[in-house]
């Protein structure tokens, strides 16, 4: 199995706190959360309905799906509220020289089929 790397995706003044943006790594779509308790990283798919968690709503450290509203905590991925069950992905997320770098394992199979809309 290949070590997973980190892979830098944005300068960290791109994303504002209380603000989210996605990118595609391996190709698996990553939605950044930049919260007061930090910057995120979560796989970009409900595990509920499988809707897109950056047309939803960023409110401090809950992350709303835009489709049932099932709700989801940023820091850890554990859900807050109804009608999702299971977590969502969260990945290893650092700041170096002010750019935001998130690690993904190779070996994640894709969520989304990678297209260049969603960067």
């Amino acid at each position: 199995m290949e070590e997973a790397k980190f892979q830098a995706v944005f300068a960290s003044a791109a994303v504002p706190e209380g603000r989210m943006r996605t990118c595609t790594i391996h190709g698996r779509e990553i939605l950044i959360c930049v919260t007061k308790q930090g910057v995120h990283a979560l796989d970009n798919v409900c595990t509920h309905a499988y809707a897109r968690m950056s047309e939803g709503r960023l409110r401090g450290i809950r992350l709303i799906c835009p489709l049932h509203g099932a709700s989801f905590d940023v820091r850890d991925g554990r859900v807050l509220g109804a009608p999702a069950t299971e977590p969502l992905v969260c990945h290893r997320v650092r700041i170096v020289n002010g750019t935001i770098e998130v690690e993904i394992a190779p070996a994640s199979a894709p969520l989304i089929e990678a297209s260049p809309d969603h960067r």
